[in-house]
């Protein structure tokens, strides 16, 4: 949750990053917090680097597609792709990016899944225990990435060039990602 916005929205708990844990046991899981504070919030390409660092490290990006999600989401999604990171989706039936039937544009179509999420998703599964399972699944594949544009390269350099150093929490996940092989890491999304 970002504000006070997201209070009515549903949005990751302990109860999902529980789920998690319980789908990937016995192996570790490390979750990457894109809602942690970087030191200084006025550098917002340094903000998006660690973003998309998140990404690029990561064993997957997990999205929680229960409900409507925001231009961010998309983005993660598509650098994820770039970086070679699988994507698990978590969309459960007949919610709004998956539908069992689906009348659009005048057409019926069975066992939708929204497109953007069908592109760009390696796995969608119904559920956080599901995604749990996916991820060590996919703990083991060797990321297959694709020509970075410059955008994406810009902000990682941000990132790493001025705020990794000092970014506590990142730190102590890498720490974490380190001391714990194999772990399954996954950034929230």
């Amino acid at each position: 949750m970002k504000g006070a916005a997201d209070q009515q929205r549903l949005c990751w708990t302990d109860v999902e990053r529980k789920e998690v844990v319980s789908g990937a046991a016995p192996c570790d899981v490390v979750f990457l917090n894109p809602d942690d504070p970087i030191p200084d919030a006025g550098n917002t390409l340094g903000q998006f680097g660690r973003d998309m660092y998140q990404v690029m490290v990561a064993t997957a990006v997990v999205v929680d597609a229960r409900v409507r999600r925001g231009i961010g989401i998309g983005v993660e999604m598509a650098a994820a792709v770039t970086l070679g990171t699988p994507v698990i989706v978590v969309a459960p039936r007949n919610s709004q990016y998956r539908s069992d039937v689906l009348e659009y544009r005048g057409v019926r179509v069975t066992d939708y899944v929204h497109p953007h999420v069908a592109a760009l998703a390696t796995e969608v599964v119904e559920d956080f225990t599901a995604a749990g399972r996916a991820l060590v699944a996919l703990a083991h594949r060797p990321k297959a990435s694709q020509p970075r544009p410059e955008w994406l390269s810009a902000a990682l350099t941000e990132y790493k060039d001025h705020v990794l150093d000092i970014d506590a929490p990142m730190l102590q996940a890498l720490r974490k990602i380190e001391s714990s092989a194999p772990a399954a890491t996954s950034t929230t999304a």
